[in-house]
């Protein structure tokens, strides 16, 4: 059976290389070869290939977006997502549940394999994408841990509000302090987390998962 693929990606060499590998084997038909997400919404609701091949970095329509598209319209296409997007983005592209993936730095036939397993109904995850993704994890859980070993439980209450944009006064009032006091708890969480102000801080518990 030929499986019928819409190509979405932004860089107009690895767009017309991908169309050209494709274009050669009688398993695949190209339907259509887009820049943009917006461009790809409109491809897969006009011709409702069975595979969108497509990168994360689209613009106008970014890549998380057109998945979550994908998903809100309950599209039958079945996403692959063949990028080099940082390891953030393909974590999200996980959270979607994108049923493949497979970095650019693999070869052409480790996607024709993705693609088909993807039309068969599988799941085909890049390992090594995969493997980033755990370690990624497992390093952002080590350092909320550490972070919050550090911190005591009044004092990781503070830097939430802080980070939340509460004024020194009113966090004051919400924990029945005084303003010192409040103001004391502060320049120890600076010191414990080695931030220079607020704005470090905000970032600090972002990083850490700590909001």
């Amino acid at each position: 059976m030929c499986i019928d693929l819409v190509l979405a990606d932004p860089y107009p060499v690895m767009l017309e290389g991908l169309t050209h590998v494709f274009q050669e084997s009688s398993d695949f038909s190209v339907k259509s070869c887009v820049r943009n997400g917006d461009e790809a919404l409109q491809a897969l609701q006009q011709f409702q290939p069975h595979i969108l091949v497509m990168d994360l970095s689209l613009s106008q329509r970014n890549g998380l977006a057109l998945l979550e598209e994908i998903k809100a319209q309950n599209l039958p296409t079945r996403p692959v997502v063949f990028t080099g997007a940082p390891i953030g983005e393909v974590m999200r592209a996980l959270d979607l549940d994108v049923p493949g993936l497979v970095s650019k730095e693999k070869s052409r036939h480790i996607l024709t394999r993705c693609i088909k397993s993807v039309h068969e109904g599988g799941k085909w995850l890049d390992r090594d994408l995969s493997v980033k993704t755990m370690s990624l994890l497992l390093e952002q859980q080590k350092k909320k841990a550490n972070a919050s070993q550090l911190l005591t439980p009044r004092e990781l209450m503070v830097a939430r509000m802080v980070t939340e944009g509460w004024p020194n006064k009113k966090i004051a009032s919400k924990l029945f302090i005084s303003e010192g006091t409040a103001k004391l708890h502060l320049h120890h969480i600076y010191q414990k987390l080695n931030c220079p102000g607020r704005m470090s801080l905000q970032r600090h518990m972002q990083e850490h998962g700590l909001l």
